[in-house]
C-alpha cells in the first residue's frame, strides 16, 4: 500500500459496510449536491469518495495512507457494533467503538476542516487582543503555531492576519495539520458522545444518509445554541439503515418513546435535516429520489464571527464558526421529530468531575 505511487487514491467519505445497508442489487443511489443534484446509481464501493482526501505528505515521515489505515481499524470494529445493533445485543465495548466511529464521521469531512480553520482564526484574534500585535507578530515569525507568513515587519504581518480573519479558508494548513487536529478532535468527541443516552427508532418511510451523517439537532435550527457540539447539542441523529435511526440525547435529557416508529411526516422532516447537514453527497436506496426533491438550503460560503465580553472575567473573547445551511433562515425547522423533545430543554451545563475524567481518558 505504501510503495511510491501505488497507494490507493480513492478515499471514501463513508465506509462501504455502512453504504451496503442502503444497497439493493449492489447499487445505491447517489445525489451529487455540488453538481446540481445530479443522481446516479453505483456500487457502494464506488460511491461518495474524493481523490487523495486523507493522503499525508511524503515529508511527514509517515505512510501517505496512515490516516486511511487508522480509519480502517475504527470501521472494522464499528462494523461489529452495527451487527450487534441489528441483533439487539450492543455490548459496552462495541458501544465505545460506535462512539469513536460516529466521532470520526463528524471529523473526517469538509465541515470539520472548515471548523478547524474557524478555531485557528479565533485563536489568532484572541492572541492579538490579549498580548498585542508585537507579540502575535513574534509568534508568527517563529512559526510555532501559525506558520503562514514570511514577512518581518508588524504592519505587513497584521495585514495578513486581517485577511485570514476575514476569510479563514486562507490559512495555509497542510493536510497533515488538518488530519492530526481532527484525529485529536475525534478522540475527544468519542468520549463526549459516550456520556449521551442512546435510543433507536424505526421509520415507516425510508431514510437517506449523507457524507455528513451525524446530524446536530437544536430546538430552532436557524439559531443553534452558542455552546452546542458534542457536549452541548440537545440531540444528535444518525441514520443506521434505511429504516432505523439512532438518537443520542445529551446526558441531562432522557430519551422519549425509545423503540417507537416515526410516522411519515416525522421521517420526512428528519430526512430534510439529514440532507441539509450534508456537504457533497446524499445516499439513498435505488430508485428513491427523495434527496433530489427535498428543499435544500444553499450552503453558506463564508464564516460567522463575533466579538463579545465574558460576563464572568470581563475579557474580550472571539468566536468564529462555519454556519450550517439552516442558520439564520426563517423557514428553518424547529424540533425535528417532535416526539424526541421534552417540554423544556435546559441549557447545557459544564461536565462533572466524573464526566471530565471520562472525557480526559479518551484523549
Amino acid at each position: 500500500m505504501t510503495a511510491a505511487g501505488n497507494e490507493p487514491r480513492r478515499h471514501h467519505l463513508l465506509p462501504a459496510f455502512y453504504l451496503d445497508r442502503w444497497a439493493e442489487g449492489n447499487r445505491v443511489r447517489v445525489t451529487d449536491l455540488l453538481r446540481n443534484r445530479n443522481a446516479y446509481e453505483v456500487a457502494p464501493r464506488s460511491a461518495a469518495f474524493e481523490t487523495d482526501f486523507y493522503r499525508l505528505d511524503e515529508a511527514d515521515g509517515l505512510s501517505p495512507v496512515y490516516w486511511e489505515a487508522w480509519l480502517s481499524q475504527v470501521e472494522g470494529h464499528a462494523a461489529t457494533a452495527f451487527e450487534e445493533i441489528d441483533a439487539g445485543t450492543l455490548s459496552e465495548e462495541s458501544q465505545e467503538w460506535l462512539c469513536l466511529f460516529l466521532a470520526t464521521q463528524m471529523t473526517r469531512g469538509r465541515k470539520a476542516r472548515r471548523g478547524h480553520r474557524a478555531l485557528l482564526a479565533a485563536q489568532l484574534a484572541q492572541v492579538r487582543e490579549a498580548n498585542g500585535e508585537e507579540s502575535l507578530a513574534e509568534e508568527l515569525r517563529r512559526g510555532d503555531t501559525f506558520a503562514f507568513t514570511d514577512a518581518d515587519d508588524v504592519a505587513t504581518i497584521m495585514r495578513e492576519v486581517d485577511r485570514v480573519l476575514e476569510n479563514p479558508e486562507l490559512l495555509p494548513i497542510t493536510r497533515s495539520n488538518d488530519l492530526e487536529a481532527l484525529a485529536t478532535l475525534s478522540s475527544h468527541g468519542a468520549g463526549l458522545l459516550a456520556t449521551r443516552h442512546l435510543a433507536l427508532y424505526r421509520t415507516r418511510r425510508a431514510l437517506i444518509t449523507s457524507d455528513e451523517p451525524v446530524v446536530e439537532l437544536h430546538e430552532n435550527m436557524a439559531q443553534p445554541a452558542l455552546y452546542g457540539g458534542v457536549w452541548g447539542a440537545p440531540i444528535f441523529a444518525f441514520p443506521v439503515d434505511p429504516h432505523t435511526v439512532l438518537a443520542l440525547y445529551r446526558r441531562d435529557i432522557e430519551p422519549r418513546f425509545s423503540g417507537s416508529t416515526l410516522d411519515v411526516q416525522e421521517t420526512l422532516d428528519l430526512n430534510a435535516a439529514i440532507l441539509a447537514n450534508s456537504h457533497g453527497f446524499a445516499i439513498s436506496k435505488p430508485g428513491d429520489k427523495l434527496a433530489e426533491r427535498l428543499f435544500l438550503p444553499d450552503e453558506p460560503s463564508g464564516y460567522g464571527s463575533e466579538r463579545f465580553t465574558d460576563p464572568e472575567s470581563g475579557d474580550t473573547l472571539f468566536r468564529f464558526w462555519a454556519p450550517g445551511r439552516w442558520e439564520g433562515r426563517e423557514d428553518a425547522p424547529r424540533r425535528v421529530v417532535t416526539r424526541w423533545w421534552p417540554a423544556v430543554v435546559p441549557p447545557a451545563t459544564p461536565p462533572t468531575e466524573e464526566e471530565q475524567a471520562i472525557i480526559a481518558g479518551w484523549a
